[in-house]
């Protein structure tokens, strides 16, 4: 995989240490093993369907197989290609690349997204690169125009996106077969050749302006997807201490707290998105989380993190599925919501003003 240019910003070997205090209380996890699932472990597959019942996050050692050492070598050579952009480029440049018009993929600048009811706006910017164009064969019709920084990193992003949605699909393997679901229905919604919103996310958040933190860089939300690899290496991810059930709103629908996610060196954190609990009829549960600046000391850096979003392929549609462990819907033959409009749709309920109206394309 090509190694992008080093920037000063992006030093994981400087950053200090998370803070451990009782100010900032930390979930704890299970820790799931890449190569353990990919031998059939049978109690390490049991384990992973409590963790997507649970709170639906996990952390994943990646340690062994291809696909995991990919991720990790892959990550930090991306986040390089991110601070590029993000630093490197004018704003009126990036602005050209912006989300808009119901396309999902591109940049999104900073406070283009409602936080909360009160309508305050983020504070992150990111970018979105669509696996189908970096996987494309050279010379293949592209759905949208890039910037020749992505472009000039394209093997990169299509060897990442190929090696986090592999390690996606066999996380839908374990819980197919622990559910008694046909694994064919799951893969065949999920199929990386096809159209779909699976997509890199290249994200940063500013250095904290102020002690008592008060910027949010990503509201309170879940997936809108099925599985999602996260790699970080800062402290900013906070999940909601109960199993909070409600899709897609900016508030938690039980009593809980906010707790810090610690990341884990050589570890991934994945999370179930709300396609799963529509295909598994409520049996698996899309973890509620958000991003604020990272705790203490590590909140003089810039927080970069790199995201794969697993998604259902857009002519996929969003419904039950017969498994002996999932609780048959009220109308089996329901039609479902195609998945496209179902992110779409999300995606704007999130307050993002420059999608637009998808209708306009």
């Amino acid at each position: 995989m090509p190694h992008a240019e080093t920037y000063t910003e992006f030093r994981p070997s400087e950053y200090p240490p998370f803070p451990s205090s009782p100010d900032f209380p930390t979930v704890e996890l299970s820790t799931i093993s890449l190569q353990k699932i990919l031998a059939h472990d049978a109690a390490e597959e049991e384990r992973v369907l409590e963790a997507c019942m649970g709170r639906g996050f996990f952390y994943l050692d990646l340690a062994g197989p291809e696909a995991g050492e990919t991720i990790l070598q892959g990550a930090e050579d991306v986040v390089r290609v991110a601070e590029r952009f993000m630093t490197g480029v004018p704003e009126e440049e990036k602005l050209k690349y912006a989300m808009r018009d119901g396309v999902l993929f591109g940049y999104k600048c900073l406070g283009s997204t409602v936080v909360d009811k009160a309508g305050t706006r983020d504070m992150a910017e990111f970018f979105n690169v669509g696996k189908n164009d970096m996987i494309a064969e050279p010379g293949a019709p592209m759905n949208r125009e890039w910037p020749p920084l992505i472009l000039d990193n394209k093997p990169l992003f299509a060897a990442y996106s190929r090696a986090a949605h592999g390690i996606g699909l066999s996380i839908l393997d374990v819980l197919a077969r622990k559910l008694g679901i046909d694994g064919e229905e799951i893969r065949s919604r999920h199929r990386i050749t096809e159209q779909a919103g699976d997509h890199v996310r290249l994200t940063r958040g500013p250095p904290r302006k102020t002690l008592e933190m008060p910027e949010i860089q990503t509201p309170s939300h879940t997936d809108f997807g099925t599985i999602t690899v996260l790699m970080n290496w800062l402290g900013g991810l906070q999940v909601w201490s109960e199993s909070s059930r409600s899709l897609g709103s900016l508030e938690p629908d039980v009593p809980g707290e906010w707790l810090w996610v610690k990341p884990k060196p050589g570890h991934a954190i994945i999370n179930l998105g709300d396609a799963m609990v529509k295909f598994t009829n409520g049996v698996l549960c899309s973890g509620r989380h958000r991003v604020i600046p990272s705790p203490g000391e590590q909140g003089k850096w810039p927080r970069y993190s790199v995201v794969y979003f697993v998604r259902p392929e857009d002519s996929a549609r969003l419904k039950t599925l017969k498994g002996s462990g999932v609780p048959p819907a009220k109308d089996m033959d329901e039609e479902g919501v195609l998945a496209k409009e179902w992110i779409f749709q999300q995606a704007r309920a999130l307050g993002s003003k420059e999608l637009g109206d998808k209708d306009k394309k």
